[in-house]
């Protein structure tokens, strides 16, 4: 298990904060009250963390200037808010720094620790046609453990996005640019993506409202002016993650099936549009469904109903891929197959069916739950999914009628 190390005397911070840490994330948490204490627990042991209050009783500092030149897991917690104080830290190779009367349940610095840790999966596209400037965003944001992919200018962005389609989280964009500039990159970005997909931040010197709104209405998340502190970079970057972060939870949620944590109908409908685009690939989609499910509910109880769709769940996942596969509701779902002929997909759906009518699981009360399945296939035509989507539902009511734990197709049964 990771470990973190808290430097602090005062015990009541010191105990605030590790309950907080302990309570949020799978650290365990060491303390030294000293300098001393410190450099002989990071003797015997890897930190993945270090929190150290900046004032101790053997040292003013000098034990975080000492640990910065070779570790970049540095979180400062300080006593003092003026401005002398705050430009030493800041000179510092640190991750941020916590005012300690501020945080009375250390929610910042708990956010800290989850934004470095989920940093360590996002890439950020830095656009800067100036060397020094880009090696110092660069910098700034490897600190925060973000991964960094750069470009010149708003061409050669483009190109980068291109050779990364999906890797891309944050761009990051300078305004005045050779070739193409941050406003004309913003513009192509947003025709594809956008302001809730991928956030841009812009920097420019230029600060007129009439720039700054101009950018903002064109779909750039942030502005921010140089030259910046290093601060303020920070905590801009991180807001945009953040907010990027609350986006994809909401969205998951809203398209997230809750008990068998696959897709609902609300993703159905956009899996559809993307792939009805598609003309050239030949698809076919199915409709299955438990067959008896309302027995099963009625012998064993709701409660095992239940486990019984996490079942049926867990074999749909072993057999097609998640993007692909829909709980529309009740006991029936929606697999797409895009790329698949009817009767390629018959098959596969007719390999399923046997491996359920074979199956069986145990409930809470140690009950044998066996239940077989039924299914309607169609192939679907570009623009024409809820076409399919009906016939599907057609062939499945005809499983039903004539027997259940067989697949219909065009007429034709398996």
């Amino acid at each position: 298990m990771s470990k973190i190390l808290i430097v602090e005397d005062n015990d009541f911070f010191a105990e605030v904060m590790t309950n907080s840490i302990v309570e949020r994330f799978s650290y365990t948490v060491d303390i030294a009250t000293t300098a001393a204490e410190a450099r002989a627990l990071m003797e015997d042991n890897k930190y993945e963390f270090l929190i150290i209050d900046l004032i101790l009783p053997d040292s003013e500092g000098e034990l975080i200037e000492e640990l910065s030149i070779k570790h970049n897991n540095i979180i400062v917690t300080t006593d003092f808010e003026d401005t002398l104080t705050r430009k030493k830290i800041t000179s510092l190779e640190i991750i941020d720094y916590i005012i300690k009367s501020d945080s009375a349940d250390f929610s910042y610095l708990l956010n800290v620790i989850h934004r470095i840790n989920t940093n360590e999966s996002i890439t950020v596209l830095v656009v800067e046609d100036s060397l020094t400037v880009r090696n110092h965003i660069v910098q700034l944001l490897k600190v925060q453990r973000l991964n960094v992919i750069t470009a010149t200018d708003g061409l050669e962005a483009l190109l980068v996005m291109k050779e990364h389609p999906d890797e891309i989280d944050l761009i990051i964009t300078d305004y005045n640019m050779p070739n193409m500039d941050g406003l004309a990159l913003l513009k192509t970005i947003r025709k594809k993506h956008s302001i809730d997909q991928l956030p841009v931040i812009t920097l420019s010197a230029l600060g007129t409202e009439s720039i700054i709104a101009r950018f903002l209405k064109a779909g750039s998340n942030d502005y921010l002016l140089k030259p910046f502190s290093k601060e303020e970079f920070f905590c801009r970057i991180n807001l945009s993650l953040n907010n990027l972060e609350m986006l994809k939870g909401a969205k998951h949620a809203a398209s997230t099936d809750h008990l068998t944590g696959l897709h609902n109908r609300y993703y159905m409908h956009s899996r559809l549009e993307v792939l009805s685009k598609d003309k050239k690939s030949l698809n076919s989609l199915a409709i299955l469904d438990i067959d008896h499910f309302k027995k099963t509910n009625d012998t064993f109880g709701h409660h095992t109903g239940d486990l019984a769709l996490k079942f049926f769940a867990t074999h749909l996942l072993d057999h097609f891929d998640m993007e692909n596969i829909v709980r529309m509701g009740g006991e029936e779902f929606l697999i797409i197959l895009p790329g698949i002929s009817i009767n390629k997909a018959v098959l596969l759906l007719n390999n399923l069916r046997k491996e359920i009518e074979e199956s069986q699981f145990t409930d809470d009360n140690g009950s044998i739950v066996k239940f077989t399945v039924s299914a309607g296939v169609a192939a679907t035509e570009a623009g024409k999914c809820d076409e399919a989507i009906k016939r599907a539902d057609e062939f499945l009511y005809i499983a039903k009628e004539n027997g259940r734990n067989r697949i219909e197709f065009k007429g034709s049964v398996t």
